[in-house]
């Protein structure tokens, strides 16, 4: 059991190791990559979600289920 979770437990560290190409690691570092820095970015994941969940949940936002306002 304890060989069962170890094993567990380093195949989903070894998960995470990516190697990132040079020419790729200019995009990954692009201030567009954070979506913290994007002006408007909480009202529209707020959006997304209360469109998701059907309801609104004090967000301030309104629409139906589909999406639309």
């Amino acid at each position: 059991m304890r060989a069962l979770g170890l094993t567990l437990l380093f195949a989903t560290a070894l998960g995470g190791c990516v190697t990132v190409a040079p020419y790729e690691r200019e995009y990954l570092a692009s201030p567009a990559m954070n979506a913290e820095l994007e002006e408007g970015e909480g009202e529209f994941q707020a959006h997304v979600f209360d469109s998701r969940e059907g309801a609104t949940g004090g967000h301030g936002s309104t629409g139906g289920g589909c999406g639309c306002n």
